[in-house]
């Protein structure tokens, strides 16, 4: 049984037995994590610690304790993380420990444990983290190795917009494959220098579905001008894939800037033709949405 079953058995019998689980206070906590306890048990207790009010900076210690001690199990520690993370909207209360709190995902980062360096890349990626930025890319650019797995660095690393990042996921987009690519895509959405790219990429035919939707929604915010161009061709090529062509139509029908650069009553004439002729439910429903945004129909 893993930690997580044991953590909501061991609820499930308080709760039958019509007990519900008592606070537990960062002396409790220290105690049983210096007293070597069950990892399960740890986990549960650290669910019950109280940080409320002047108990705050008491809890916080302990958990910051169990973070930083190598002799307590992985599960235990991503606990007191969580615990941590949340605590950080209470700013006021949090403060003295950011520092500190910081220094300690930033080393574990680099642990020998994949679950704990993701969860810290994950917690120092939401704060744009310089040190985690720069252990991301040191590890698609394979100046080490790499800590995560290339499709998470690439969305981690991507939470931060900036264009030193852009010209690495370009290069990434056009020689991954599989998650990786799909995420390098995703990520140069807002890359108007990465427009023809993504044309290129939401054009070609021979590309898994998935993958041109994946580009041709990322050109619409790339490039609203070369969205719509490459749209109206899209939806009305009888001999390209359905999906792709649902998701192009949607796109306009659902965006302003993209709408306002689609042509008008003869674009809408054959369209009503390809909704007539068409079997694909998908496209079918996106004419539809399309027709309803310019007032059309209901």
């Amino acid at each position: 049984m893993d930690i997580e079953a044991h953590r909501q058995q061991y609820l499930a019998e308080l709760q039958s037995d019509g007990a519900a689980p008592p606070p537990v206070s960062a002396a409790e906590l220290a105690q049983a994590a210096a007293g070597g306890r069950d990892g399960a048990q740890l986990v549960e207790m650290i669910g019950r610690l109280t940080l409320s009010g002047d108990l705050f900076a008491e809890g916080a210690r302990a958990l910051l304790d169990i973070l930083a001690n190598e002799a307590i199990a992985p599960p235990a520690r991503l606990a007191a993380m969580r615990v941590m993370a949340g605590s950080r909207f209470r700013p006021h209360r949090f403060g003295p420990f950011n520092a500190e709190y910081v220094d300690l995902l930033r080393k574990l980062a680099t642990h020998k444990s994949s679950e704990l360096r993701t969860a810290a890349l994950e917690r120092l990626a939401l704060t744009k983290d310089r040190v985690a930025q720069k252990l991301l890319r040191e590890g698609l650019q394979k100046k080490r190795k790499p800590l995560v797995p290339t499709a998470k660095a690439i969305q981690l690393l991507a939470q931060d917009d900036h264009a030193a990042s852009r010209a690495l996921f370009r290069d990434l987009a056009a020689r991954s494959t599989g998650k990786a690519r799909e995420e390098a895509l995703r990520a140069l959405s807002t890359d108007p220098k990465s427009a023809a790219l993504l044309e290129s990429v939401a054009a070609d035919k021979s590309e898994k579905t998935q993958v041109r939707q994946i580009a041709a929604v990322g050109l619409k915010n790339a490039s609203a001008t070369r969205f719509a161009r490459l749209a109206r061709k899209l939806v009305l090529d009888e001999s390209d894939d359905d999906d792709v062509r649902a998701v192009a139509l949607s796109a306009i029908a659902h965006s302003k800037d993209v709408a306002e650069k689609a042509p008008g009553a003869k674009f809408a004439k054959a369209l009503a033709a390809t909704g007539a002729a068409t079997k694909s439910r998908a496209l079918k429903s996106s004419i539809r949405q399309f027709a309803k945004s310019r007032g059309d129909g209901g």
